[in-house]
């Protein structure tokens, strides 16, 4: 949870900092936790097992009670969106590889048991129909945009909504795939004691600040991408800049 209560405490203490560069477009910890807070009510609203009611002010965790979702999206705000709102509400985030044929989508939709498919508008199509054929849901990842109205709800978001942490350190926050050289692509499970361990440790070793700038040009259904270039420098509150042209 190391990574995903660095961006909200940043979004609480300075909203306005920039966390990630993309597209030309600069999006601050402020629209990025507005937004997690975005899907995890899109979550609840999906939930057919408490008829949709937002019982409390934010479920958050555990509210997916551990359900796999996956994630397709280019390098981008909103790819770090989907990963924190999945986190917020308890589910495991599962990266899909945008190169994929058909077949492997599939693969690691059933394999997972990915039961709720969420998607940017550019690939939306072609996840609609991997969805349906794999009996899960979809939604539309909503665009990470400003709002002031929900940039308030996120300042409002204390350290106490984190009670409840240590009960979820051990559960899988993340499913990787291998690259299936010898065979089917294999997911590997990272729980979030094992994703805070890595982090720190690579912040430590790396000695990253939050003075720093990273070039992210590596894919995010990879280990490297996600960890070395992505959740460590977000912990260390250190800028992320998308390569355009991944």
């Amino acid at each position: 949870m190391e990574v995903f209560k660095a961006a909200f405490s940043e979004a609480s203490n300075s909203c306005d900092r920039i966390a990630i560069k993309a597209d030309g477009k600069s999006y601050s910890y402020g629209q990025l936790t507005s937004s997690a807070l975005r899907i995890s009510k899109l979550f609840l609203k999906d939930d057919t097992t408490n008829g949709g009611q937002e019982t409390k002010k934010y479920e958050g965790f555990g509210s997916l009670k551990g359900a796999r979702i996956g994630i397709v999206a280019k390098p981008s705000a909103e790819f770090v969106a989907g990963v924190l709102g999945t986190w917020f509400s308890g589910g495991v985030a599962v990266p899909l590889a945008l190169s994929y044929p058909e077949a492997e989508l599939l693969h690691v939709m059933n394999d997972s048991d990915i039961s709720l498919l969420l998607s940017t508008e550019d690939h939306s199509e072609t996840m609609k129909t991997i969805a349906a054929k794999s009996g899960a849901r979809f939604h539309l990842i909503p665009p990470v945009v400003n709002s002031t109205s929900e940039t308030v709800a996120c300042n409002q978001f204390q350290d106490d909504s984190f009670e409840a942490e240590g009960k979820f350190l051990d559960d899988p926050a993340l499913i990787v795939y291998t690259s299936g050289t010898t065979g089917k692509p294999k997911g590997v499970v990272h729980t979030h004691n094992s994703i805070n361990s890595q982090v720190r440790m690579l912040t430590e070793a790396w000695e990253y600040t939050s003075a720093d700038h990273f070039l992210h040009c590596l894919p995010l259904h990879h280990v490297h991408g996600l960890f070395n270039a992505l959740f460590a420098p977000l912990y260390a509150r250190s800028l992320v800049e998308f390569f355009a042209q991944i």
